[in-house]
């Protein structure tokens, strides 16, 4: 088990925002409505940015070894979220049934021997594409359809998906965990629909939450990071090897009683991109430097996959002798001497609006009174529907469809258009670019500028669910938009069951 502690005696009450271990349903749906009846729309984001901090402080609530609450968020205990599914042992390599919930994480659901890590009963494996057996199952190397982030010392960021109770019970409940399970579900027309909660019983709904890790050195000031341990690959023994990794991006995504198109939250630490100082027992003050960015190189090329859109590297005996060779998509390969530094220059195209620094600098004070690690980290934005019952924009080759195609791409009339974390969705973050790479099933190049990154439920919205399975070719068919309910793990992550036949009886 793994304790987070934060120094405090001061109670809460004089907390910004309420601080409970129960994760907020909603923003008061009878608030929401008053607001959007007299247009007060700054007000309603500034609701639901305080709402984001409440689920943030639940999700890392501590608990003790019975999964129980403590009495106060500044109390000793291992994470809640630490008792979430994570997604390899829902979306299991064999396409077999979860464990059920509450059981011990191990590797077996991702395809690695138990043996792997004996005596760890939650062990926390970030999987590799790199391995001779490519287990790259939950995307942990790699950004969601991009390629891999360096930090400034060259070690590349580790991502982590995971899952409530509510969304694990719905998921398995019907069979949707493997491709089987879910053309079976769809074969009538069904589309996937997690569930959404109940504002007036406090029950919570769907809940997916992702992190962006990165390994702490000696150069880092690891005081600054919420931080536990786990495995990573080490390439030169192609063994796992267990590393302090330090938290820089976080995001929560709810499906909600007032938000079909669910509600997205995302954070980040405050060192990702700024120049921020410390201050040693002699007064004296160090500037730390960024770890996604160099403030010295002015003229870097901003977000750019340096890895050449997701390059494997392995350390290989060759014809070169034992050295680096790096693949690229092309089929060509180059060779090094010792290990590529690769490192990523990334810059914000989106700045944090006022709204949300204004809750930011607010939780900051209140946490660095407590003397709290989580005043080091701060909300991007919270994305969310106005009118969840709007359907989504129109799209196709009519530039005239353009704006709404765009702003209103998932349905719902988000109250933002766009929406990026700097250390999830670094290659999104372009900026002037066709209106059509933004447009739900674009395949025509606009002629129409148009600013853009992405955003949480615009992109999410294309999610899809298995609905139908081709022998001819051994190739599987997935749903239009909306049918996966925003969340891509049930097609990118679902695996056949390897114990079944394919349908038309072709092989396992």
């Amino acid at each position: 088990m793994w304790l987070v502690i934060f120094a405090c005696n001061q109670e809460t009450t004089n907390a910004p925002v309420l601080f409970s271990p129960e994760i907020p349903v909603d923003v008061d749906p009878a608030l929401q409505q008053k607001l959007k009846a007299s247009g007060d729309i700054f007000a309603l984001n500034q609701e639901f940015n305080k709402y984001s901090w409440q689920a943030l402080v639940a999700i890392f609530w501590p608990r003790d070894e019975k999964g129980n609450p403590k009495p106060k968020f500044t109390d000793p205990g291992q994470p809640t979220w630490l008792g979430w599914k994570e997604v390899f042992q829902v979306y299991r390599a064999d396409g077999g049934v979860p464990a059920p919930w509450g059981s011990d994480r191990t590797g077996a659901g991702a395809g690695l021997s138990d043996t792997s890590f004996v005596g760890e009963k939650n062990v926390r494996v970030f999987l590799s594409n790199r391995t001779p057996t490519g287990r790259n199952i939950a995307n942990e190397e790699d950004q969601a359809f991009a390629g891999k982030l360096f930090d400034q010392n060259g070690n590349l960021i580790y991502y982590e998906v995971l899952m409530n109770r509510e969304e694990f019970d719905y998921v398995v409940n019907n069979k949707l965990y493997n491709i089987n399970g879910q053309l079976e579900f769809t074969k009538n027309g069904a589309i996937a629909n997690f569930p959404k909660g109940d504002y007036a019983t406090k029950k919570v709904g769907a809940v997916e939450i992702k992190f962006a890790w990165k390994i702490l050195t000696d150069t880092d000031y690891m005081e600054r990071y919420f931080h536990i341990p786990g495995y990573v690959l080490d390439e030169t023994t192609n063994k796992f090897v267990k590393k302090e990794l330090g938290m820089i991006g976080f995001h929560i995504s709810q499906k909600t009683p007032t938000g079909s198109q669910w509600v997205w939250s995302t954070f980040e630490h405050i060192d990702n991109l700024d120049q921020n100082v410390v201050k040693g027992k002699d007064g004296k003050e160090t500037l730390i430097h960024p770890t996604l960015t160099d403030p010295n190189c002015e003229i870097c090329p901003i977000n750019v996959d340096e890895s050449g859109g997701g390059n494997t590297s392995k350390y290989e005996k060759t014809a070169h002798g034992n050295v680096w060779a790096v693949s690229n998509s092309g089929g060509t390969t180059q060779y090094y001497a010792s290990t590529p530094m690769l490192k990523t220059q990334a810059k914000r195209m989106v700045d944090i609006p006022l709204r949300v620094k204004q809750i930011n600098t607010l939780m900051q004070a209140y946490f660095k009174s407590q003397n709290s690690v989580w005043q080091y980290y701060q909300l991007i934005d919270t994305q969310y529907p106005l009118d969840q019952n709007a359907k989504p924009g129109p799209n196709g080759p009519n530039d005239y469809l353009v704006p709404e195609s765009v702003v209103n791409k998932p349905g719902g009339r988000p109250n933002l258009a766009l929406l990026t974390n700097i250390s999830m969705e670094t290659f999104f973050q372009i900026g002037n670019q066709p209106a059509s790479n933004l447009i739900e099933n674009a395949n025509y190049n606009s002629p129409i500028q148009i600013f853009g990154t992405e955003s949480c439920m615009g992109c999410h919205s294309s999610a899809a669910i298995a609905d139908q399975y081709f022998p001819a070719n051994d190739s599987v068919a997935y749903g239009t938009q909306l049918s996966g309910d925003f969340s891509w793990l049930l097609q990118t992550k679902a695996q056949w069951d390897k114990t079944l036949s394919k349908p038309g009886g072709t092989q396992k």
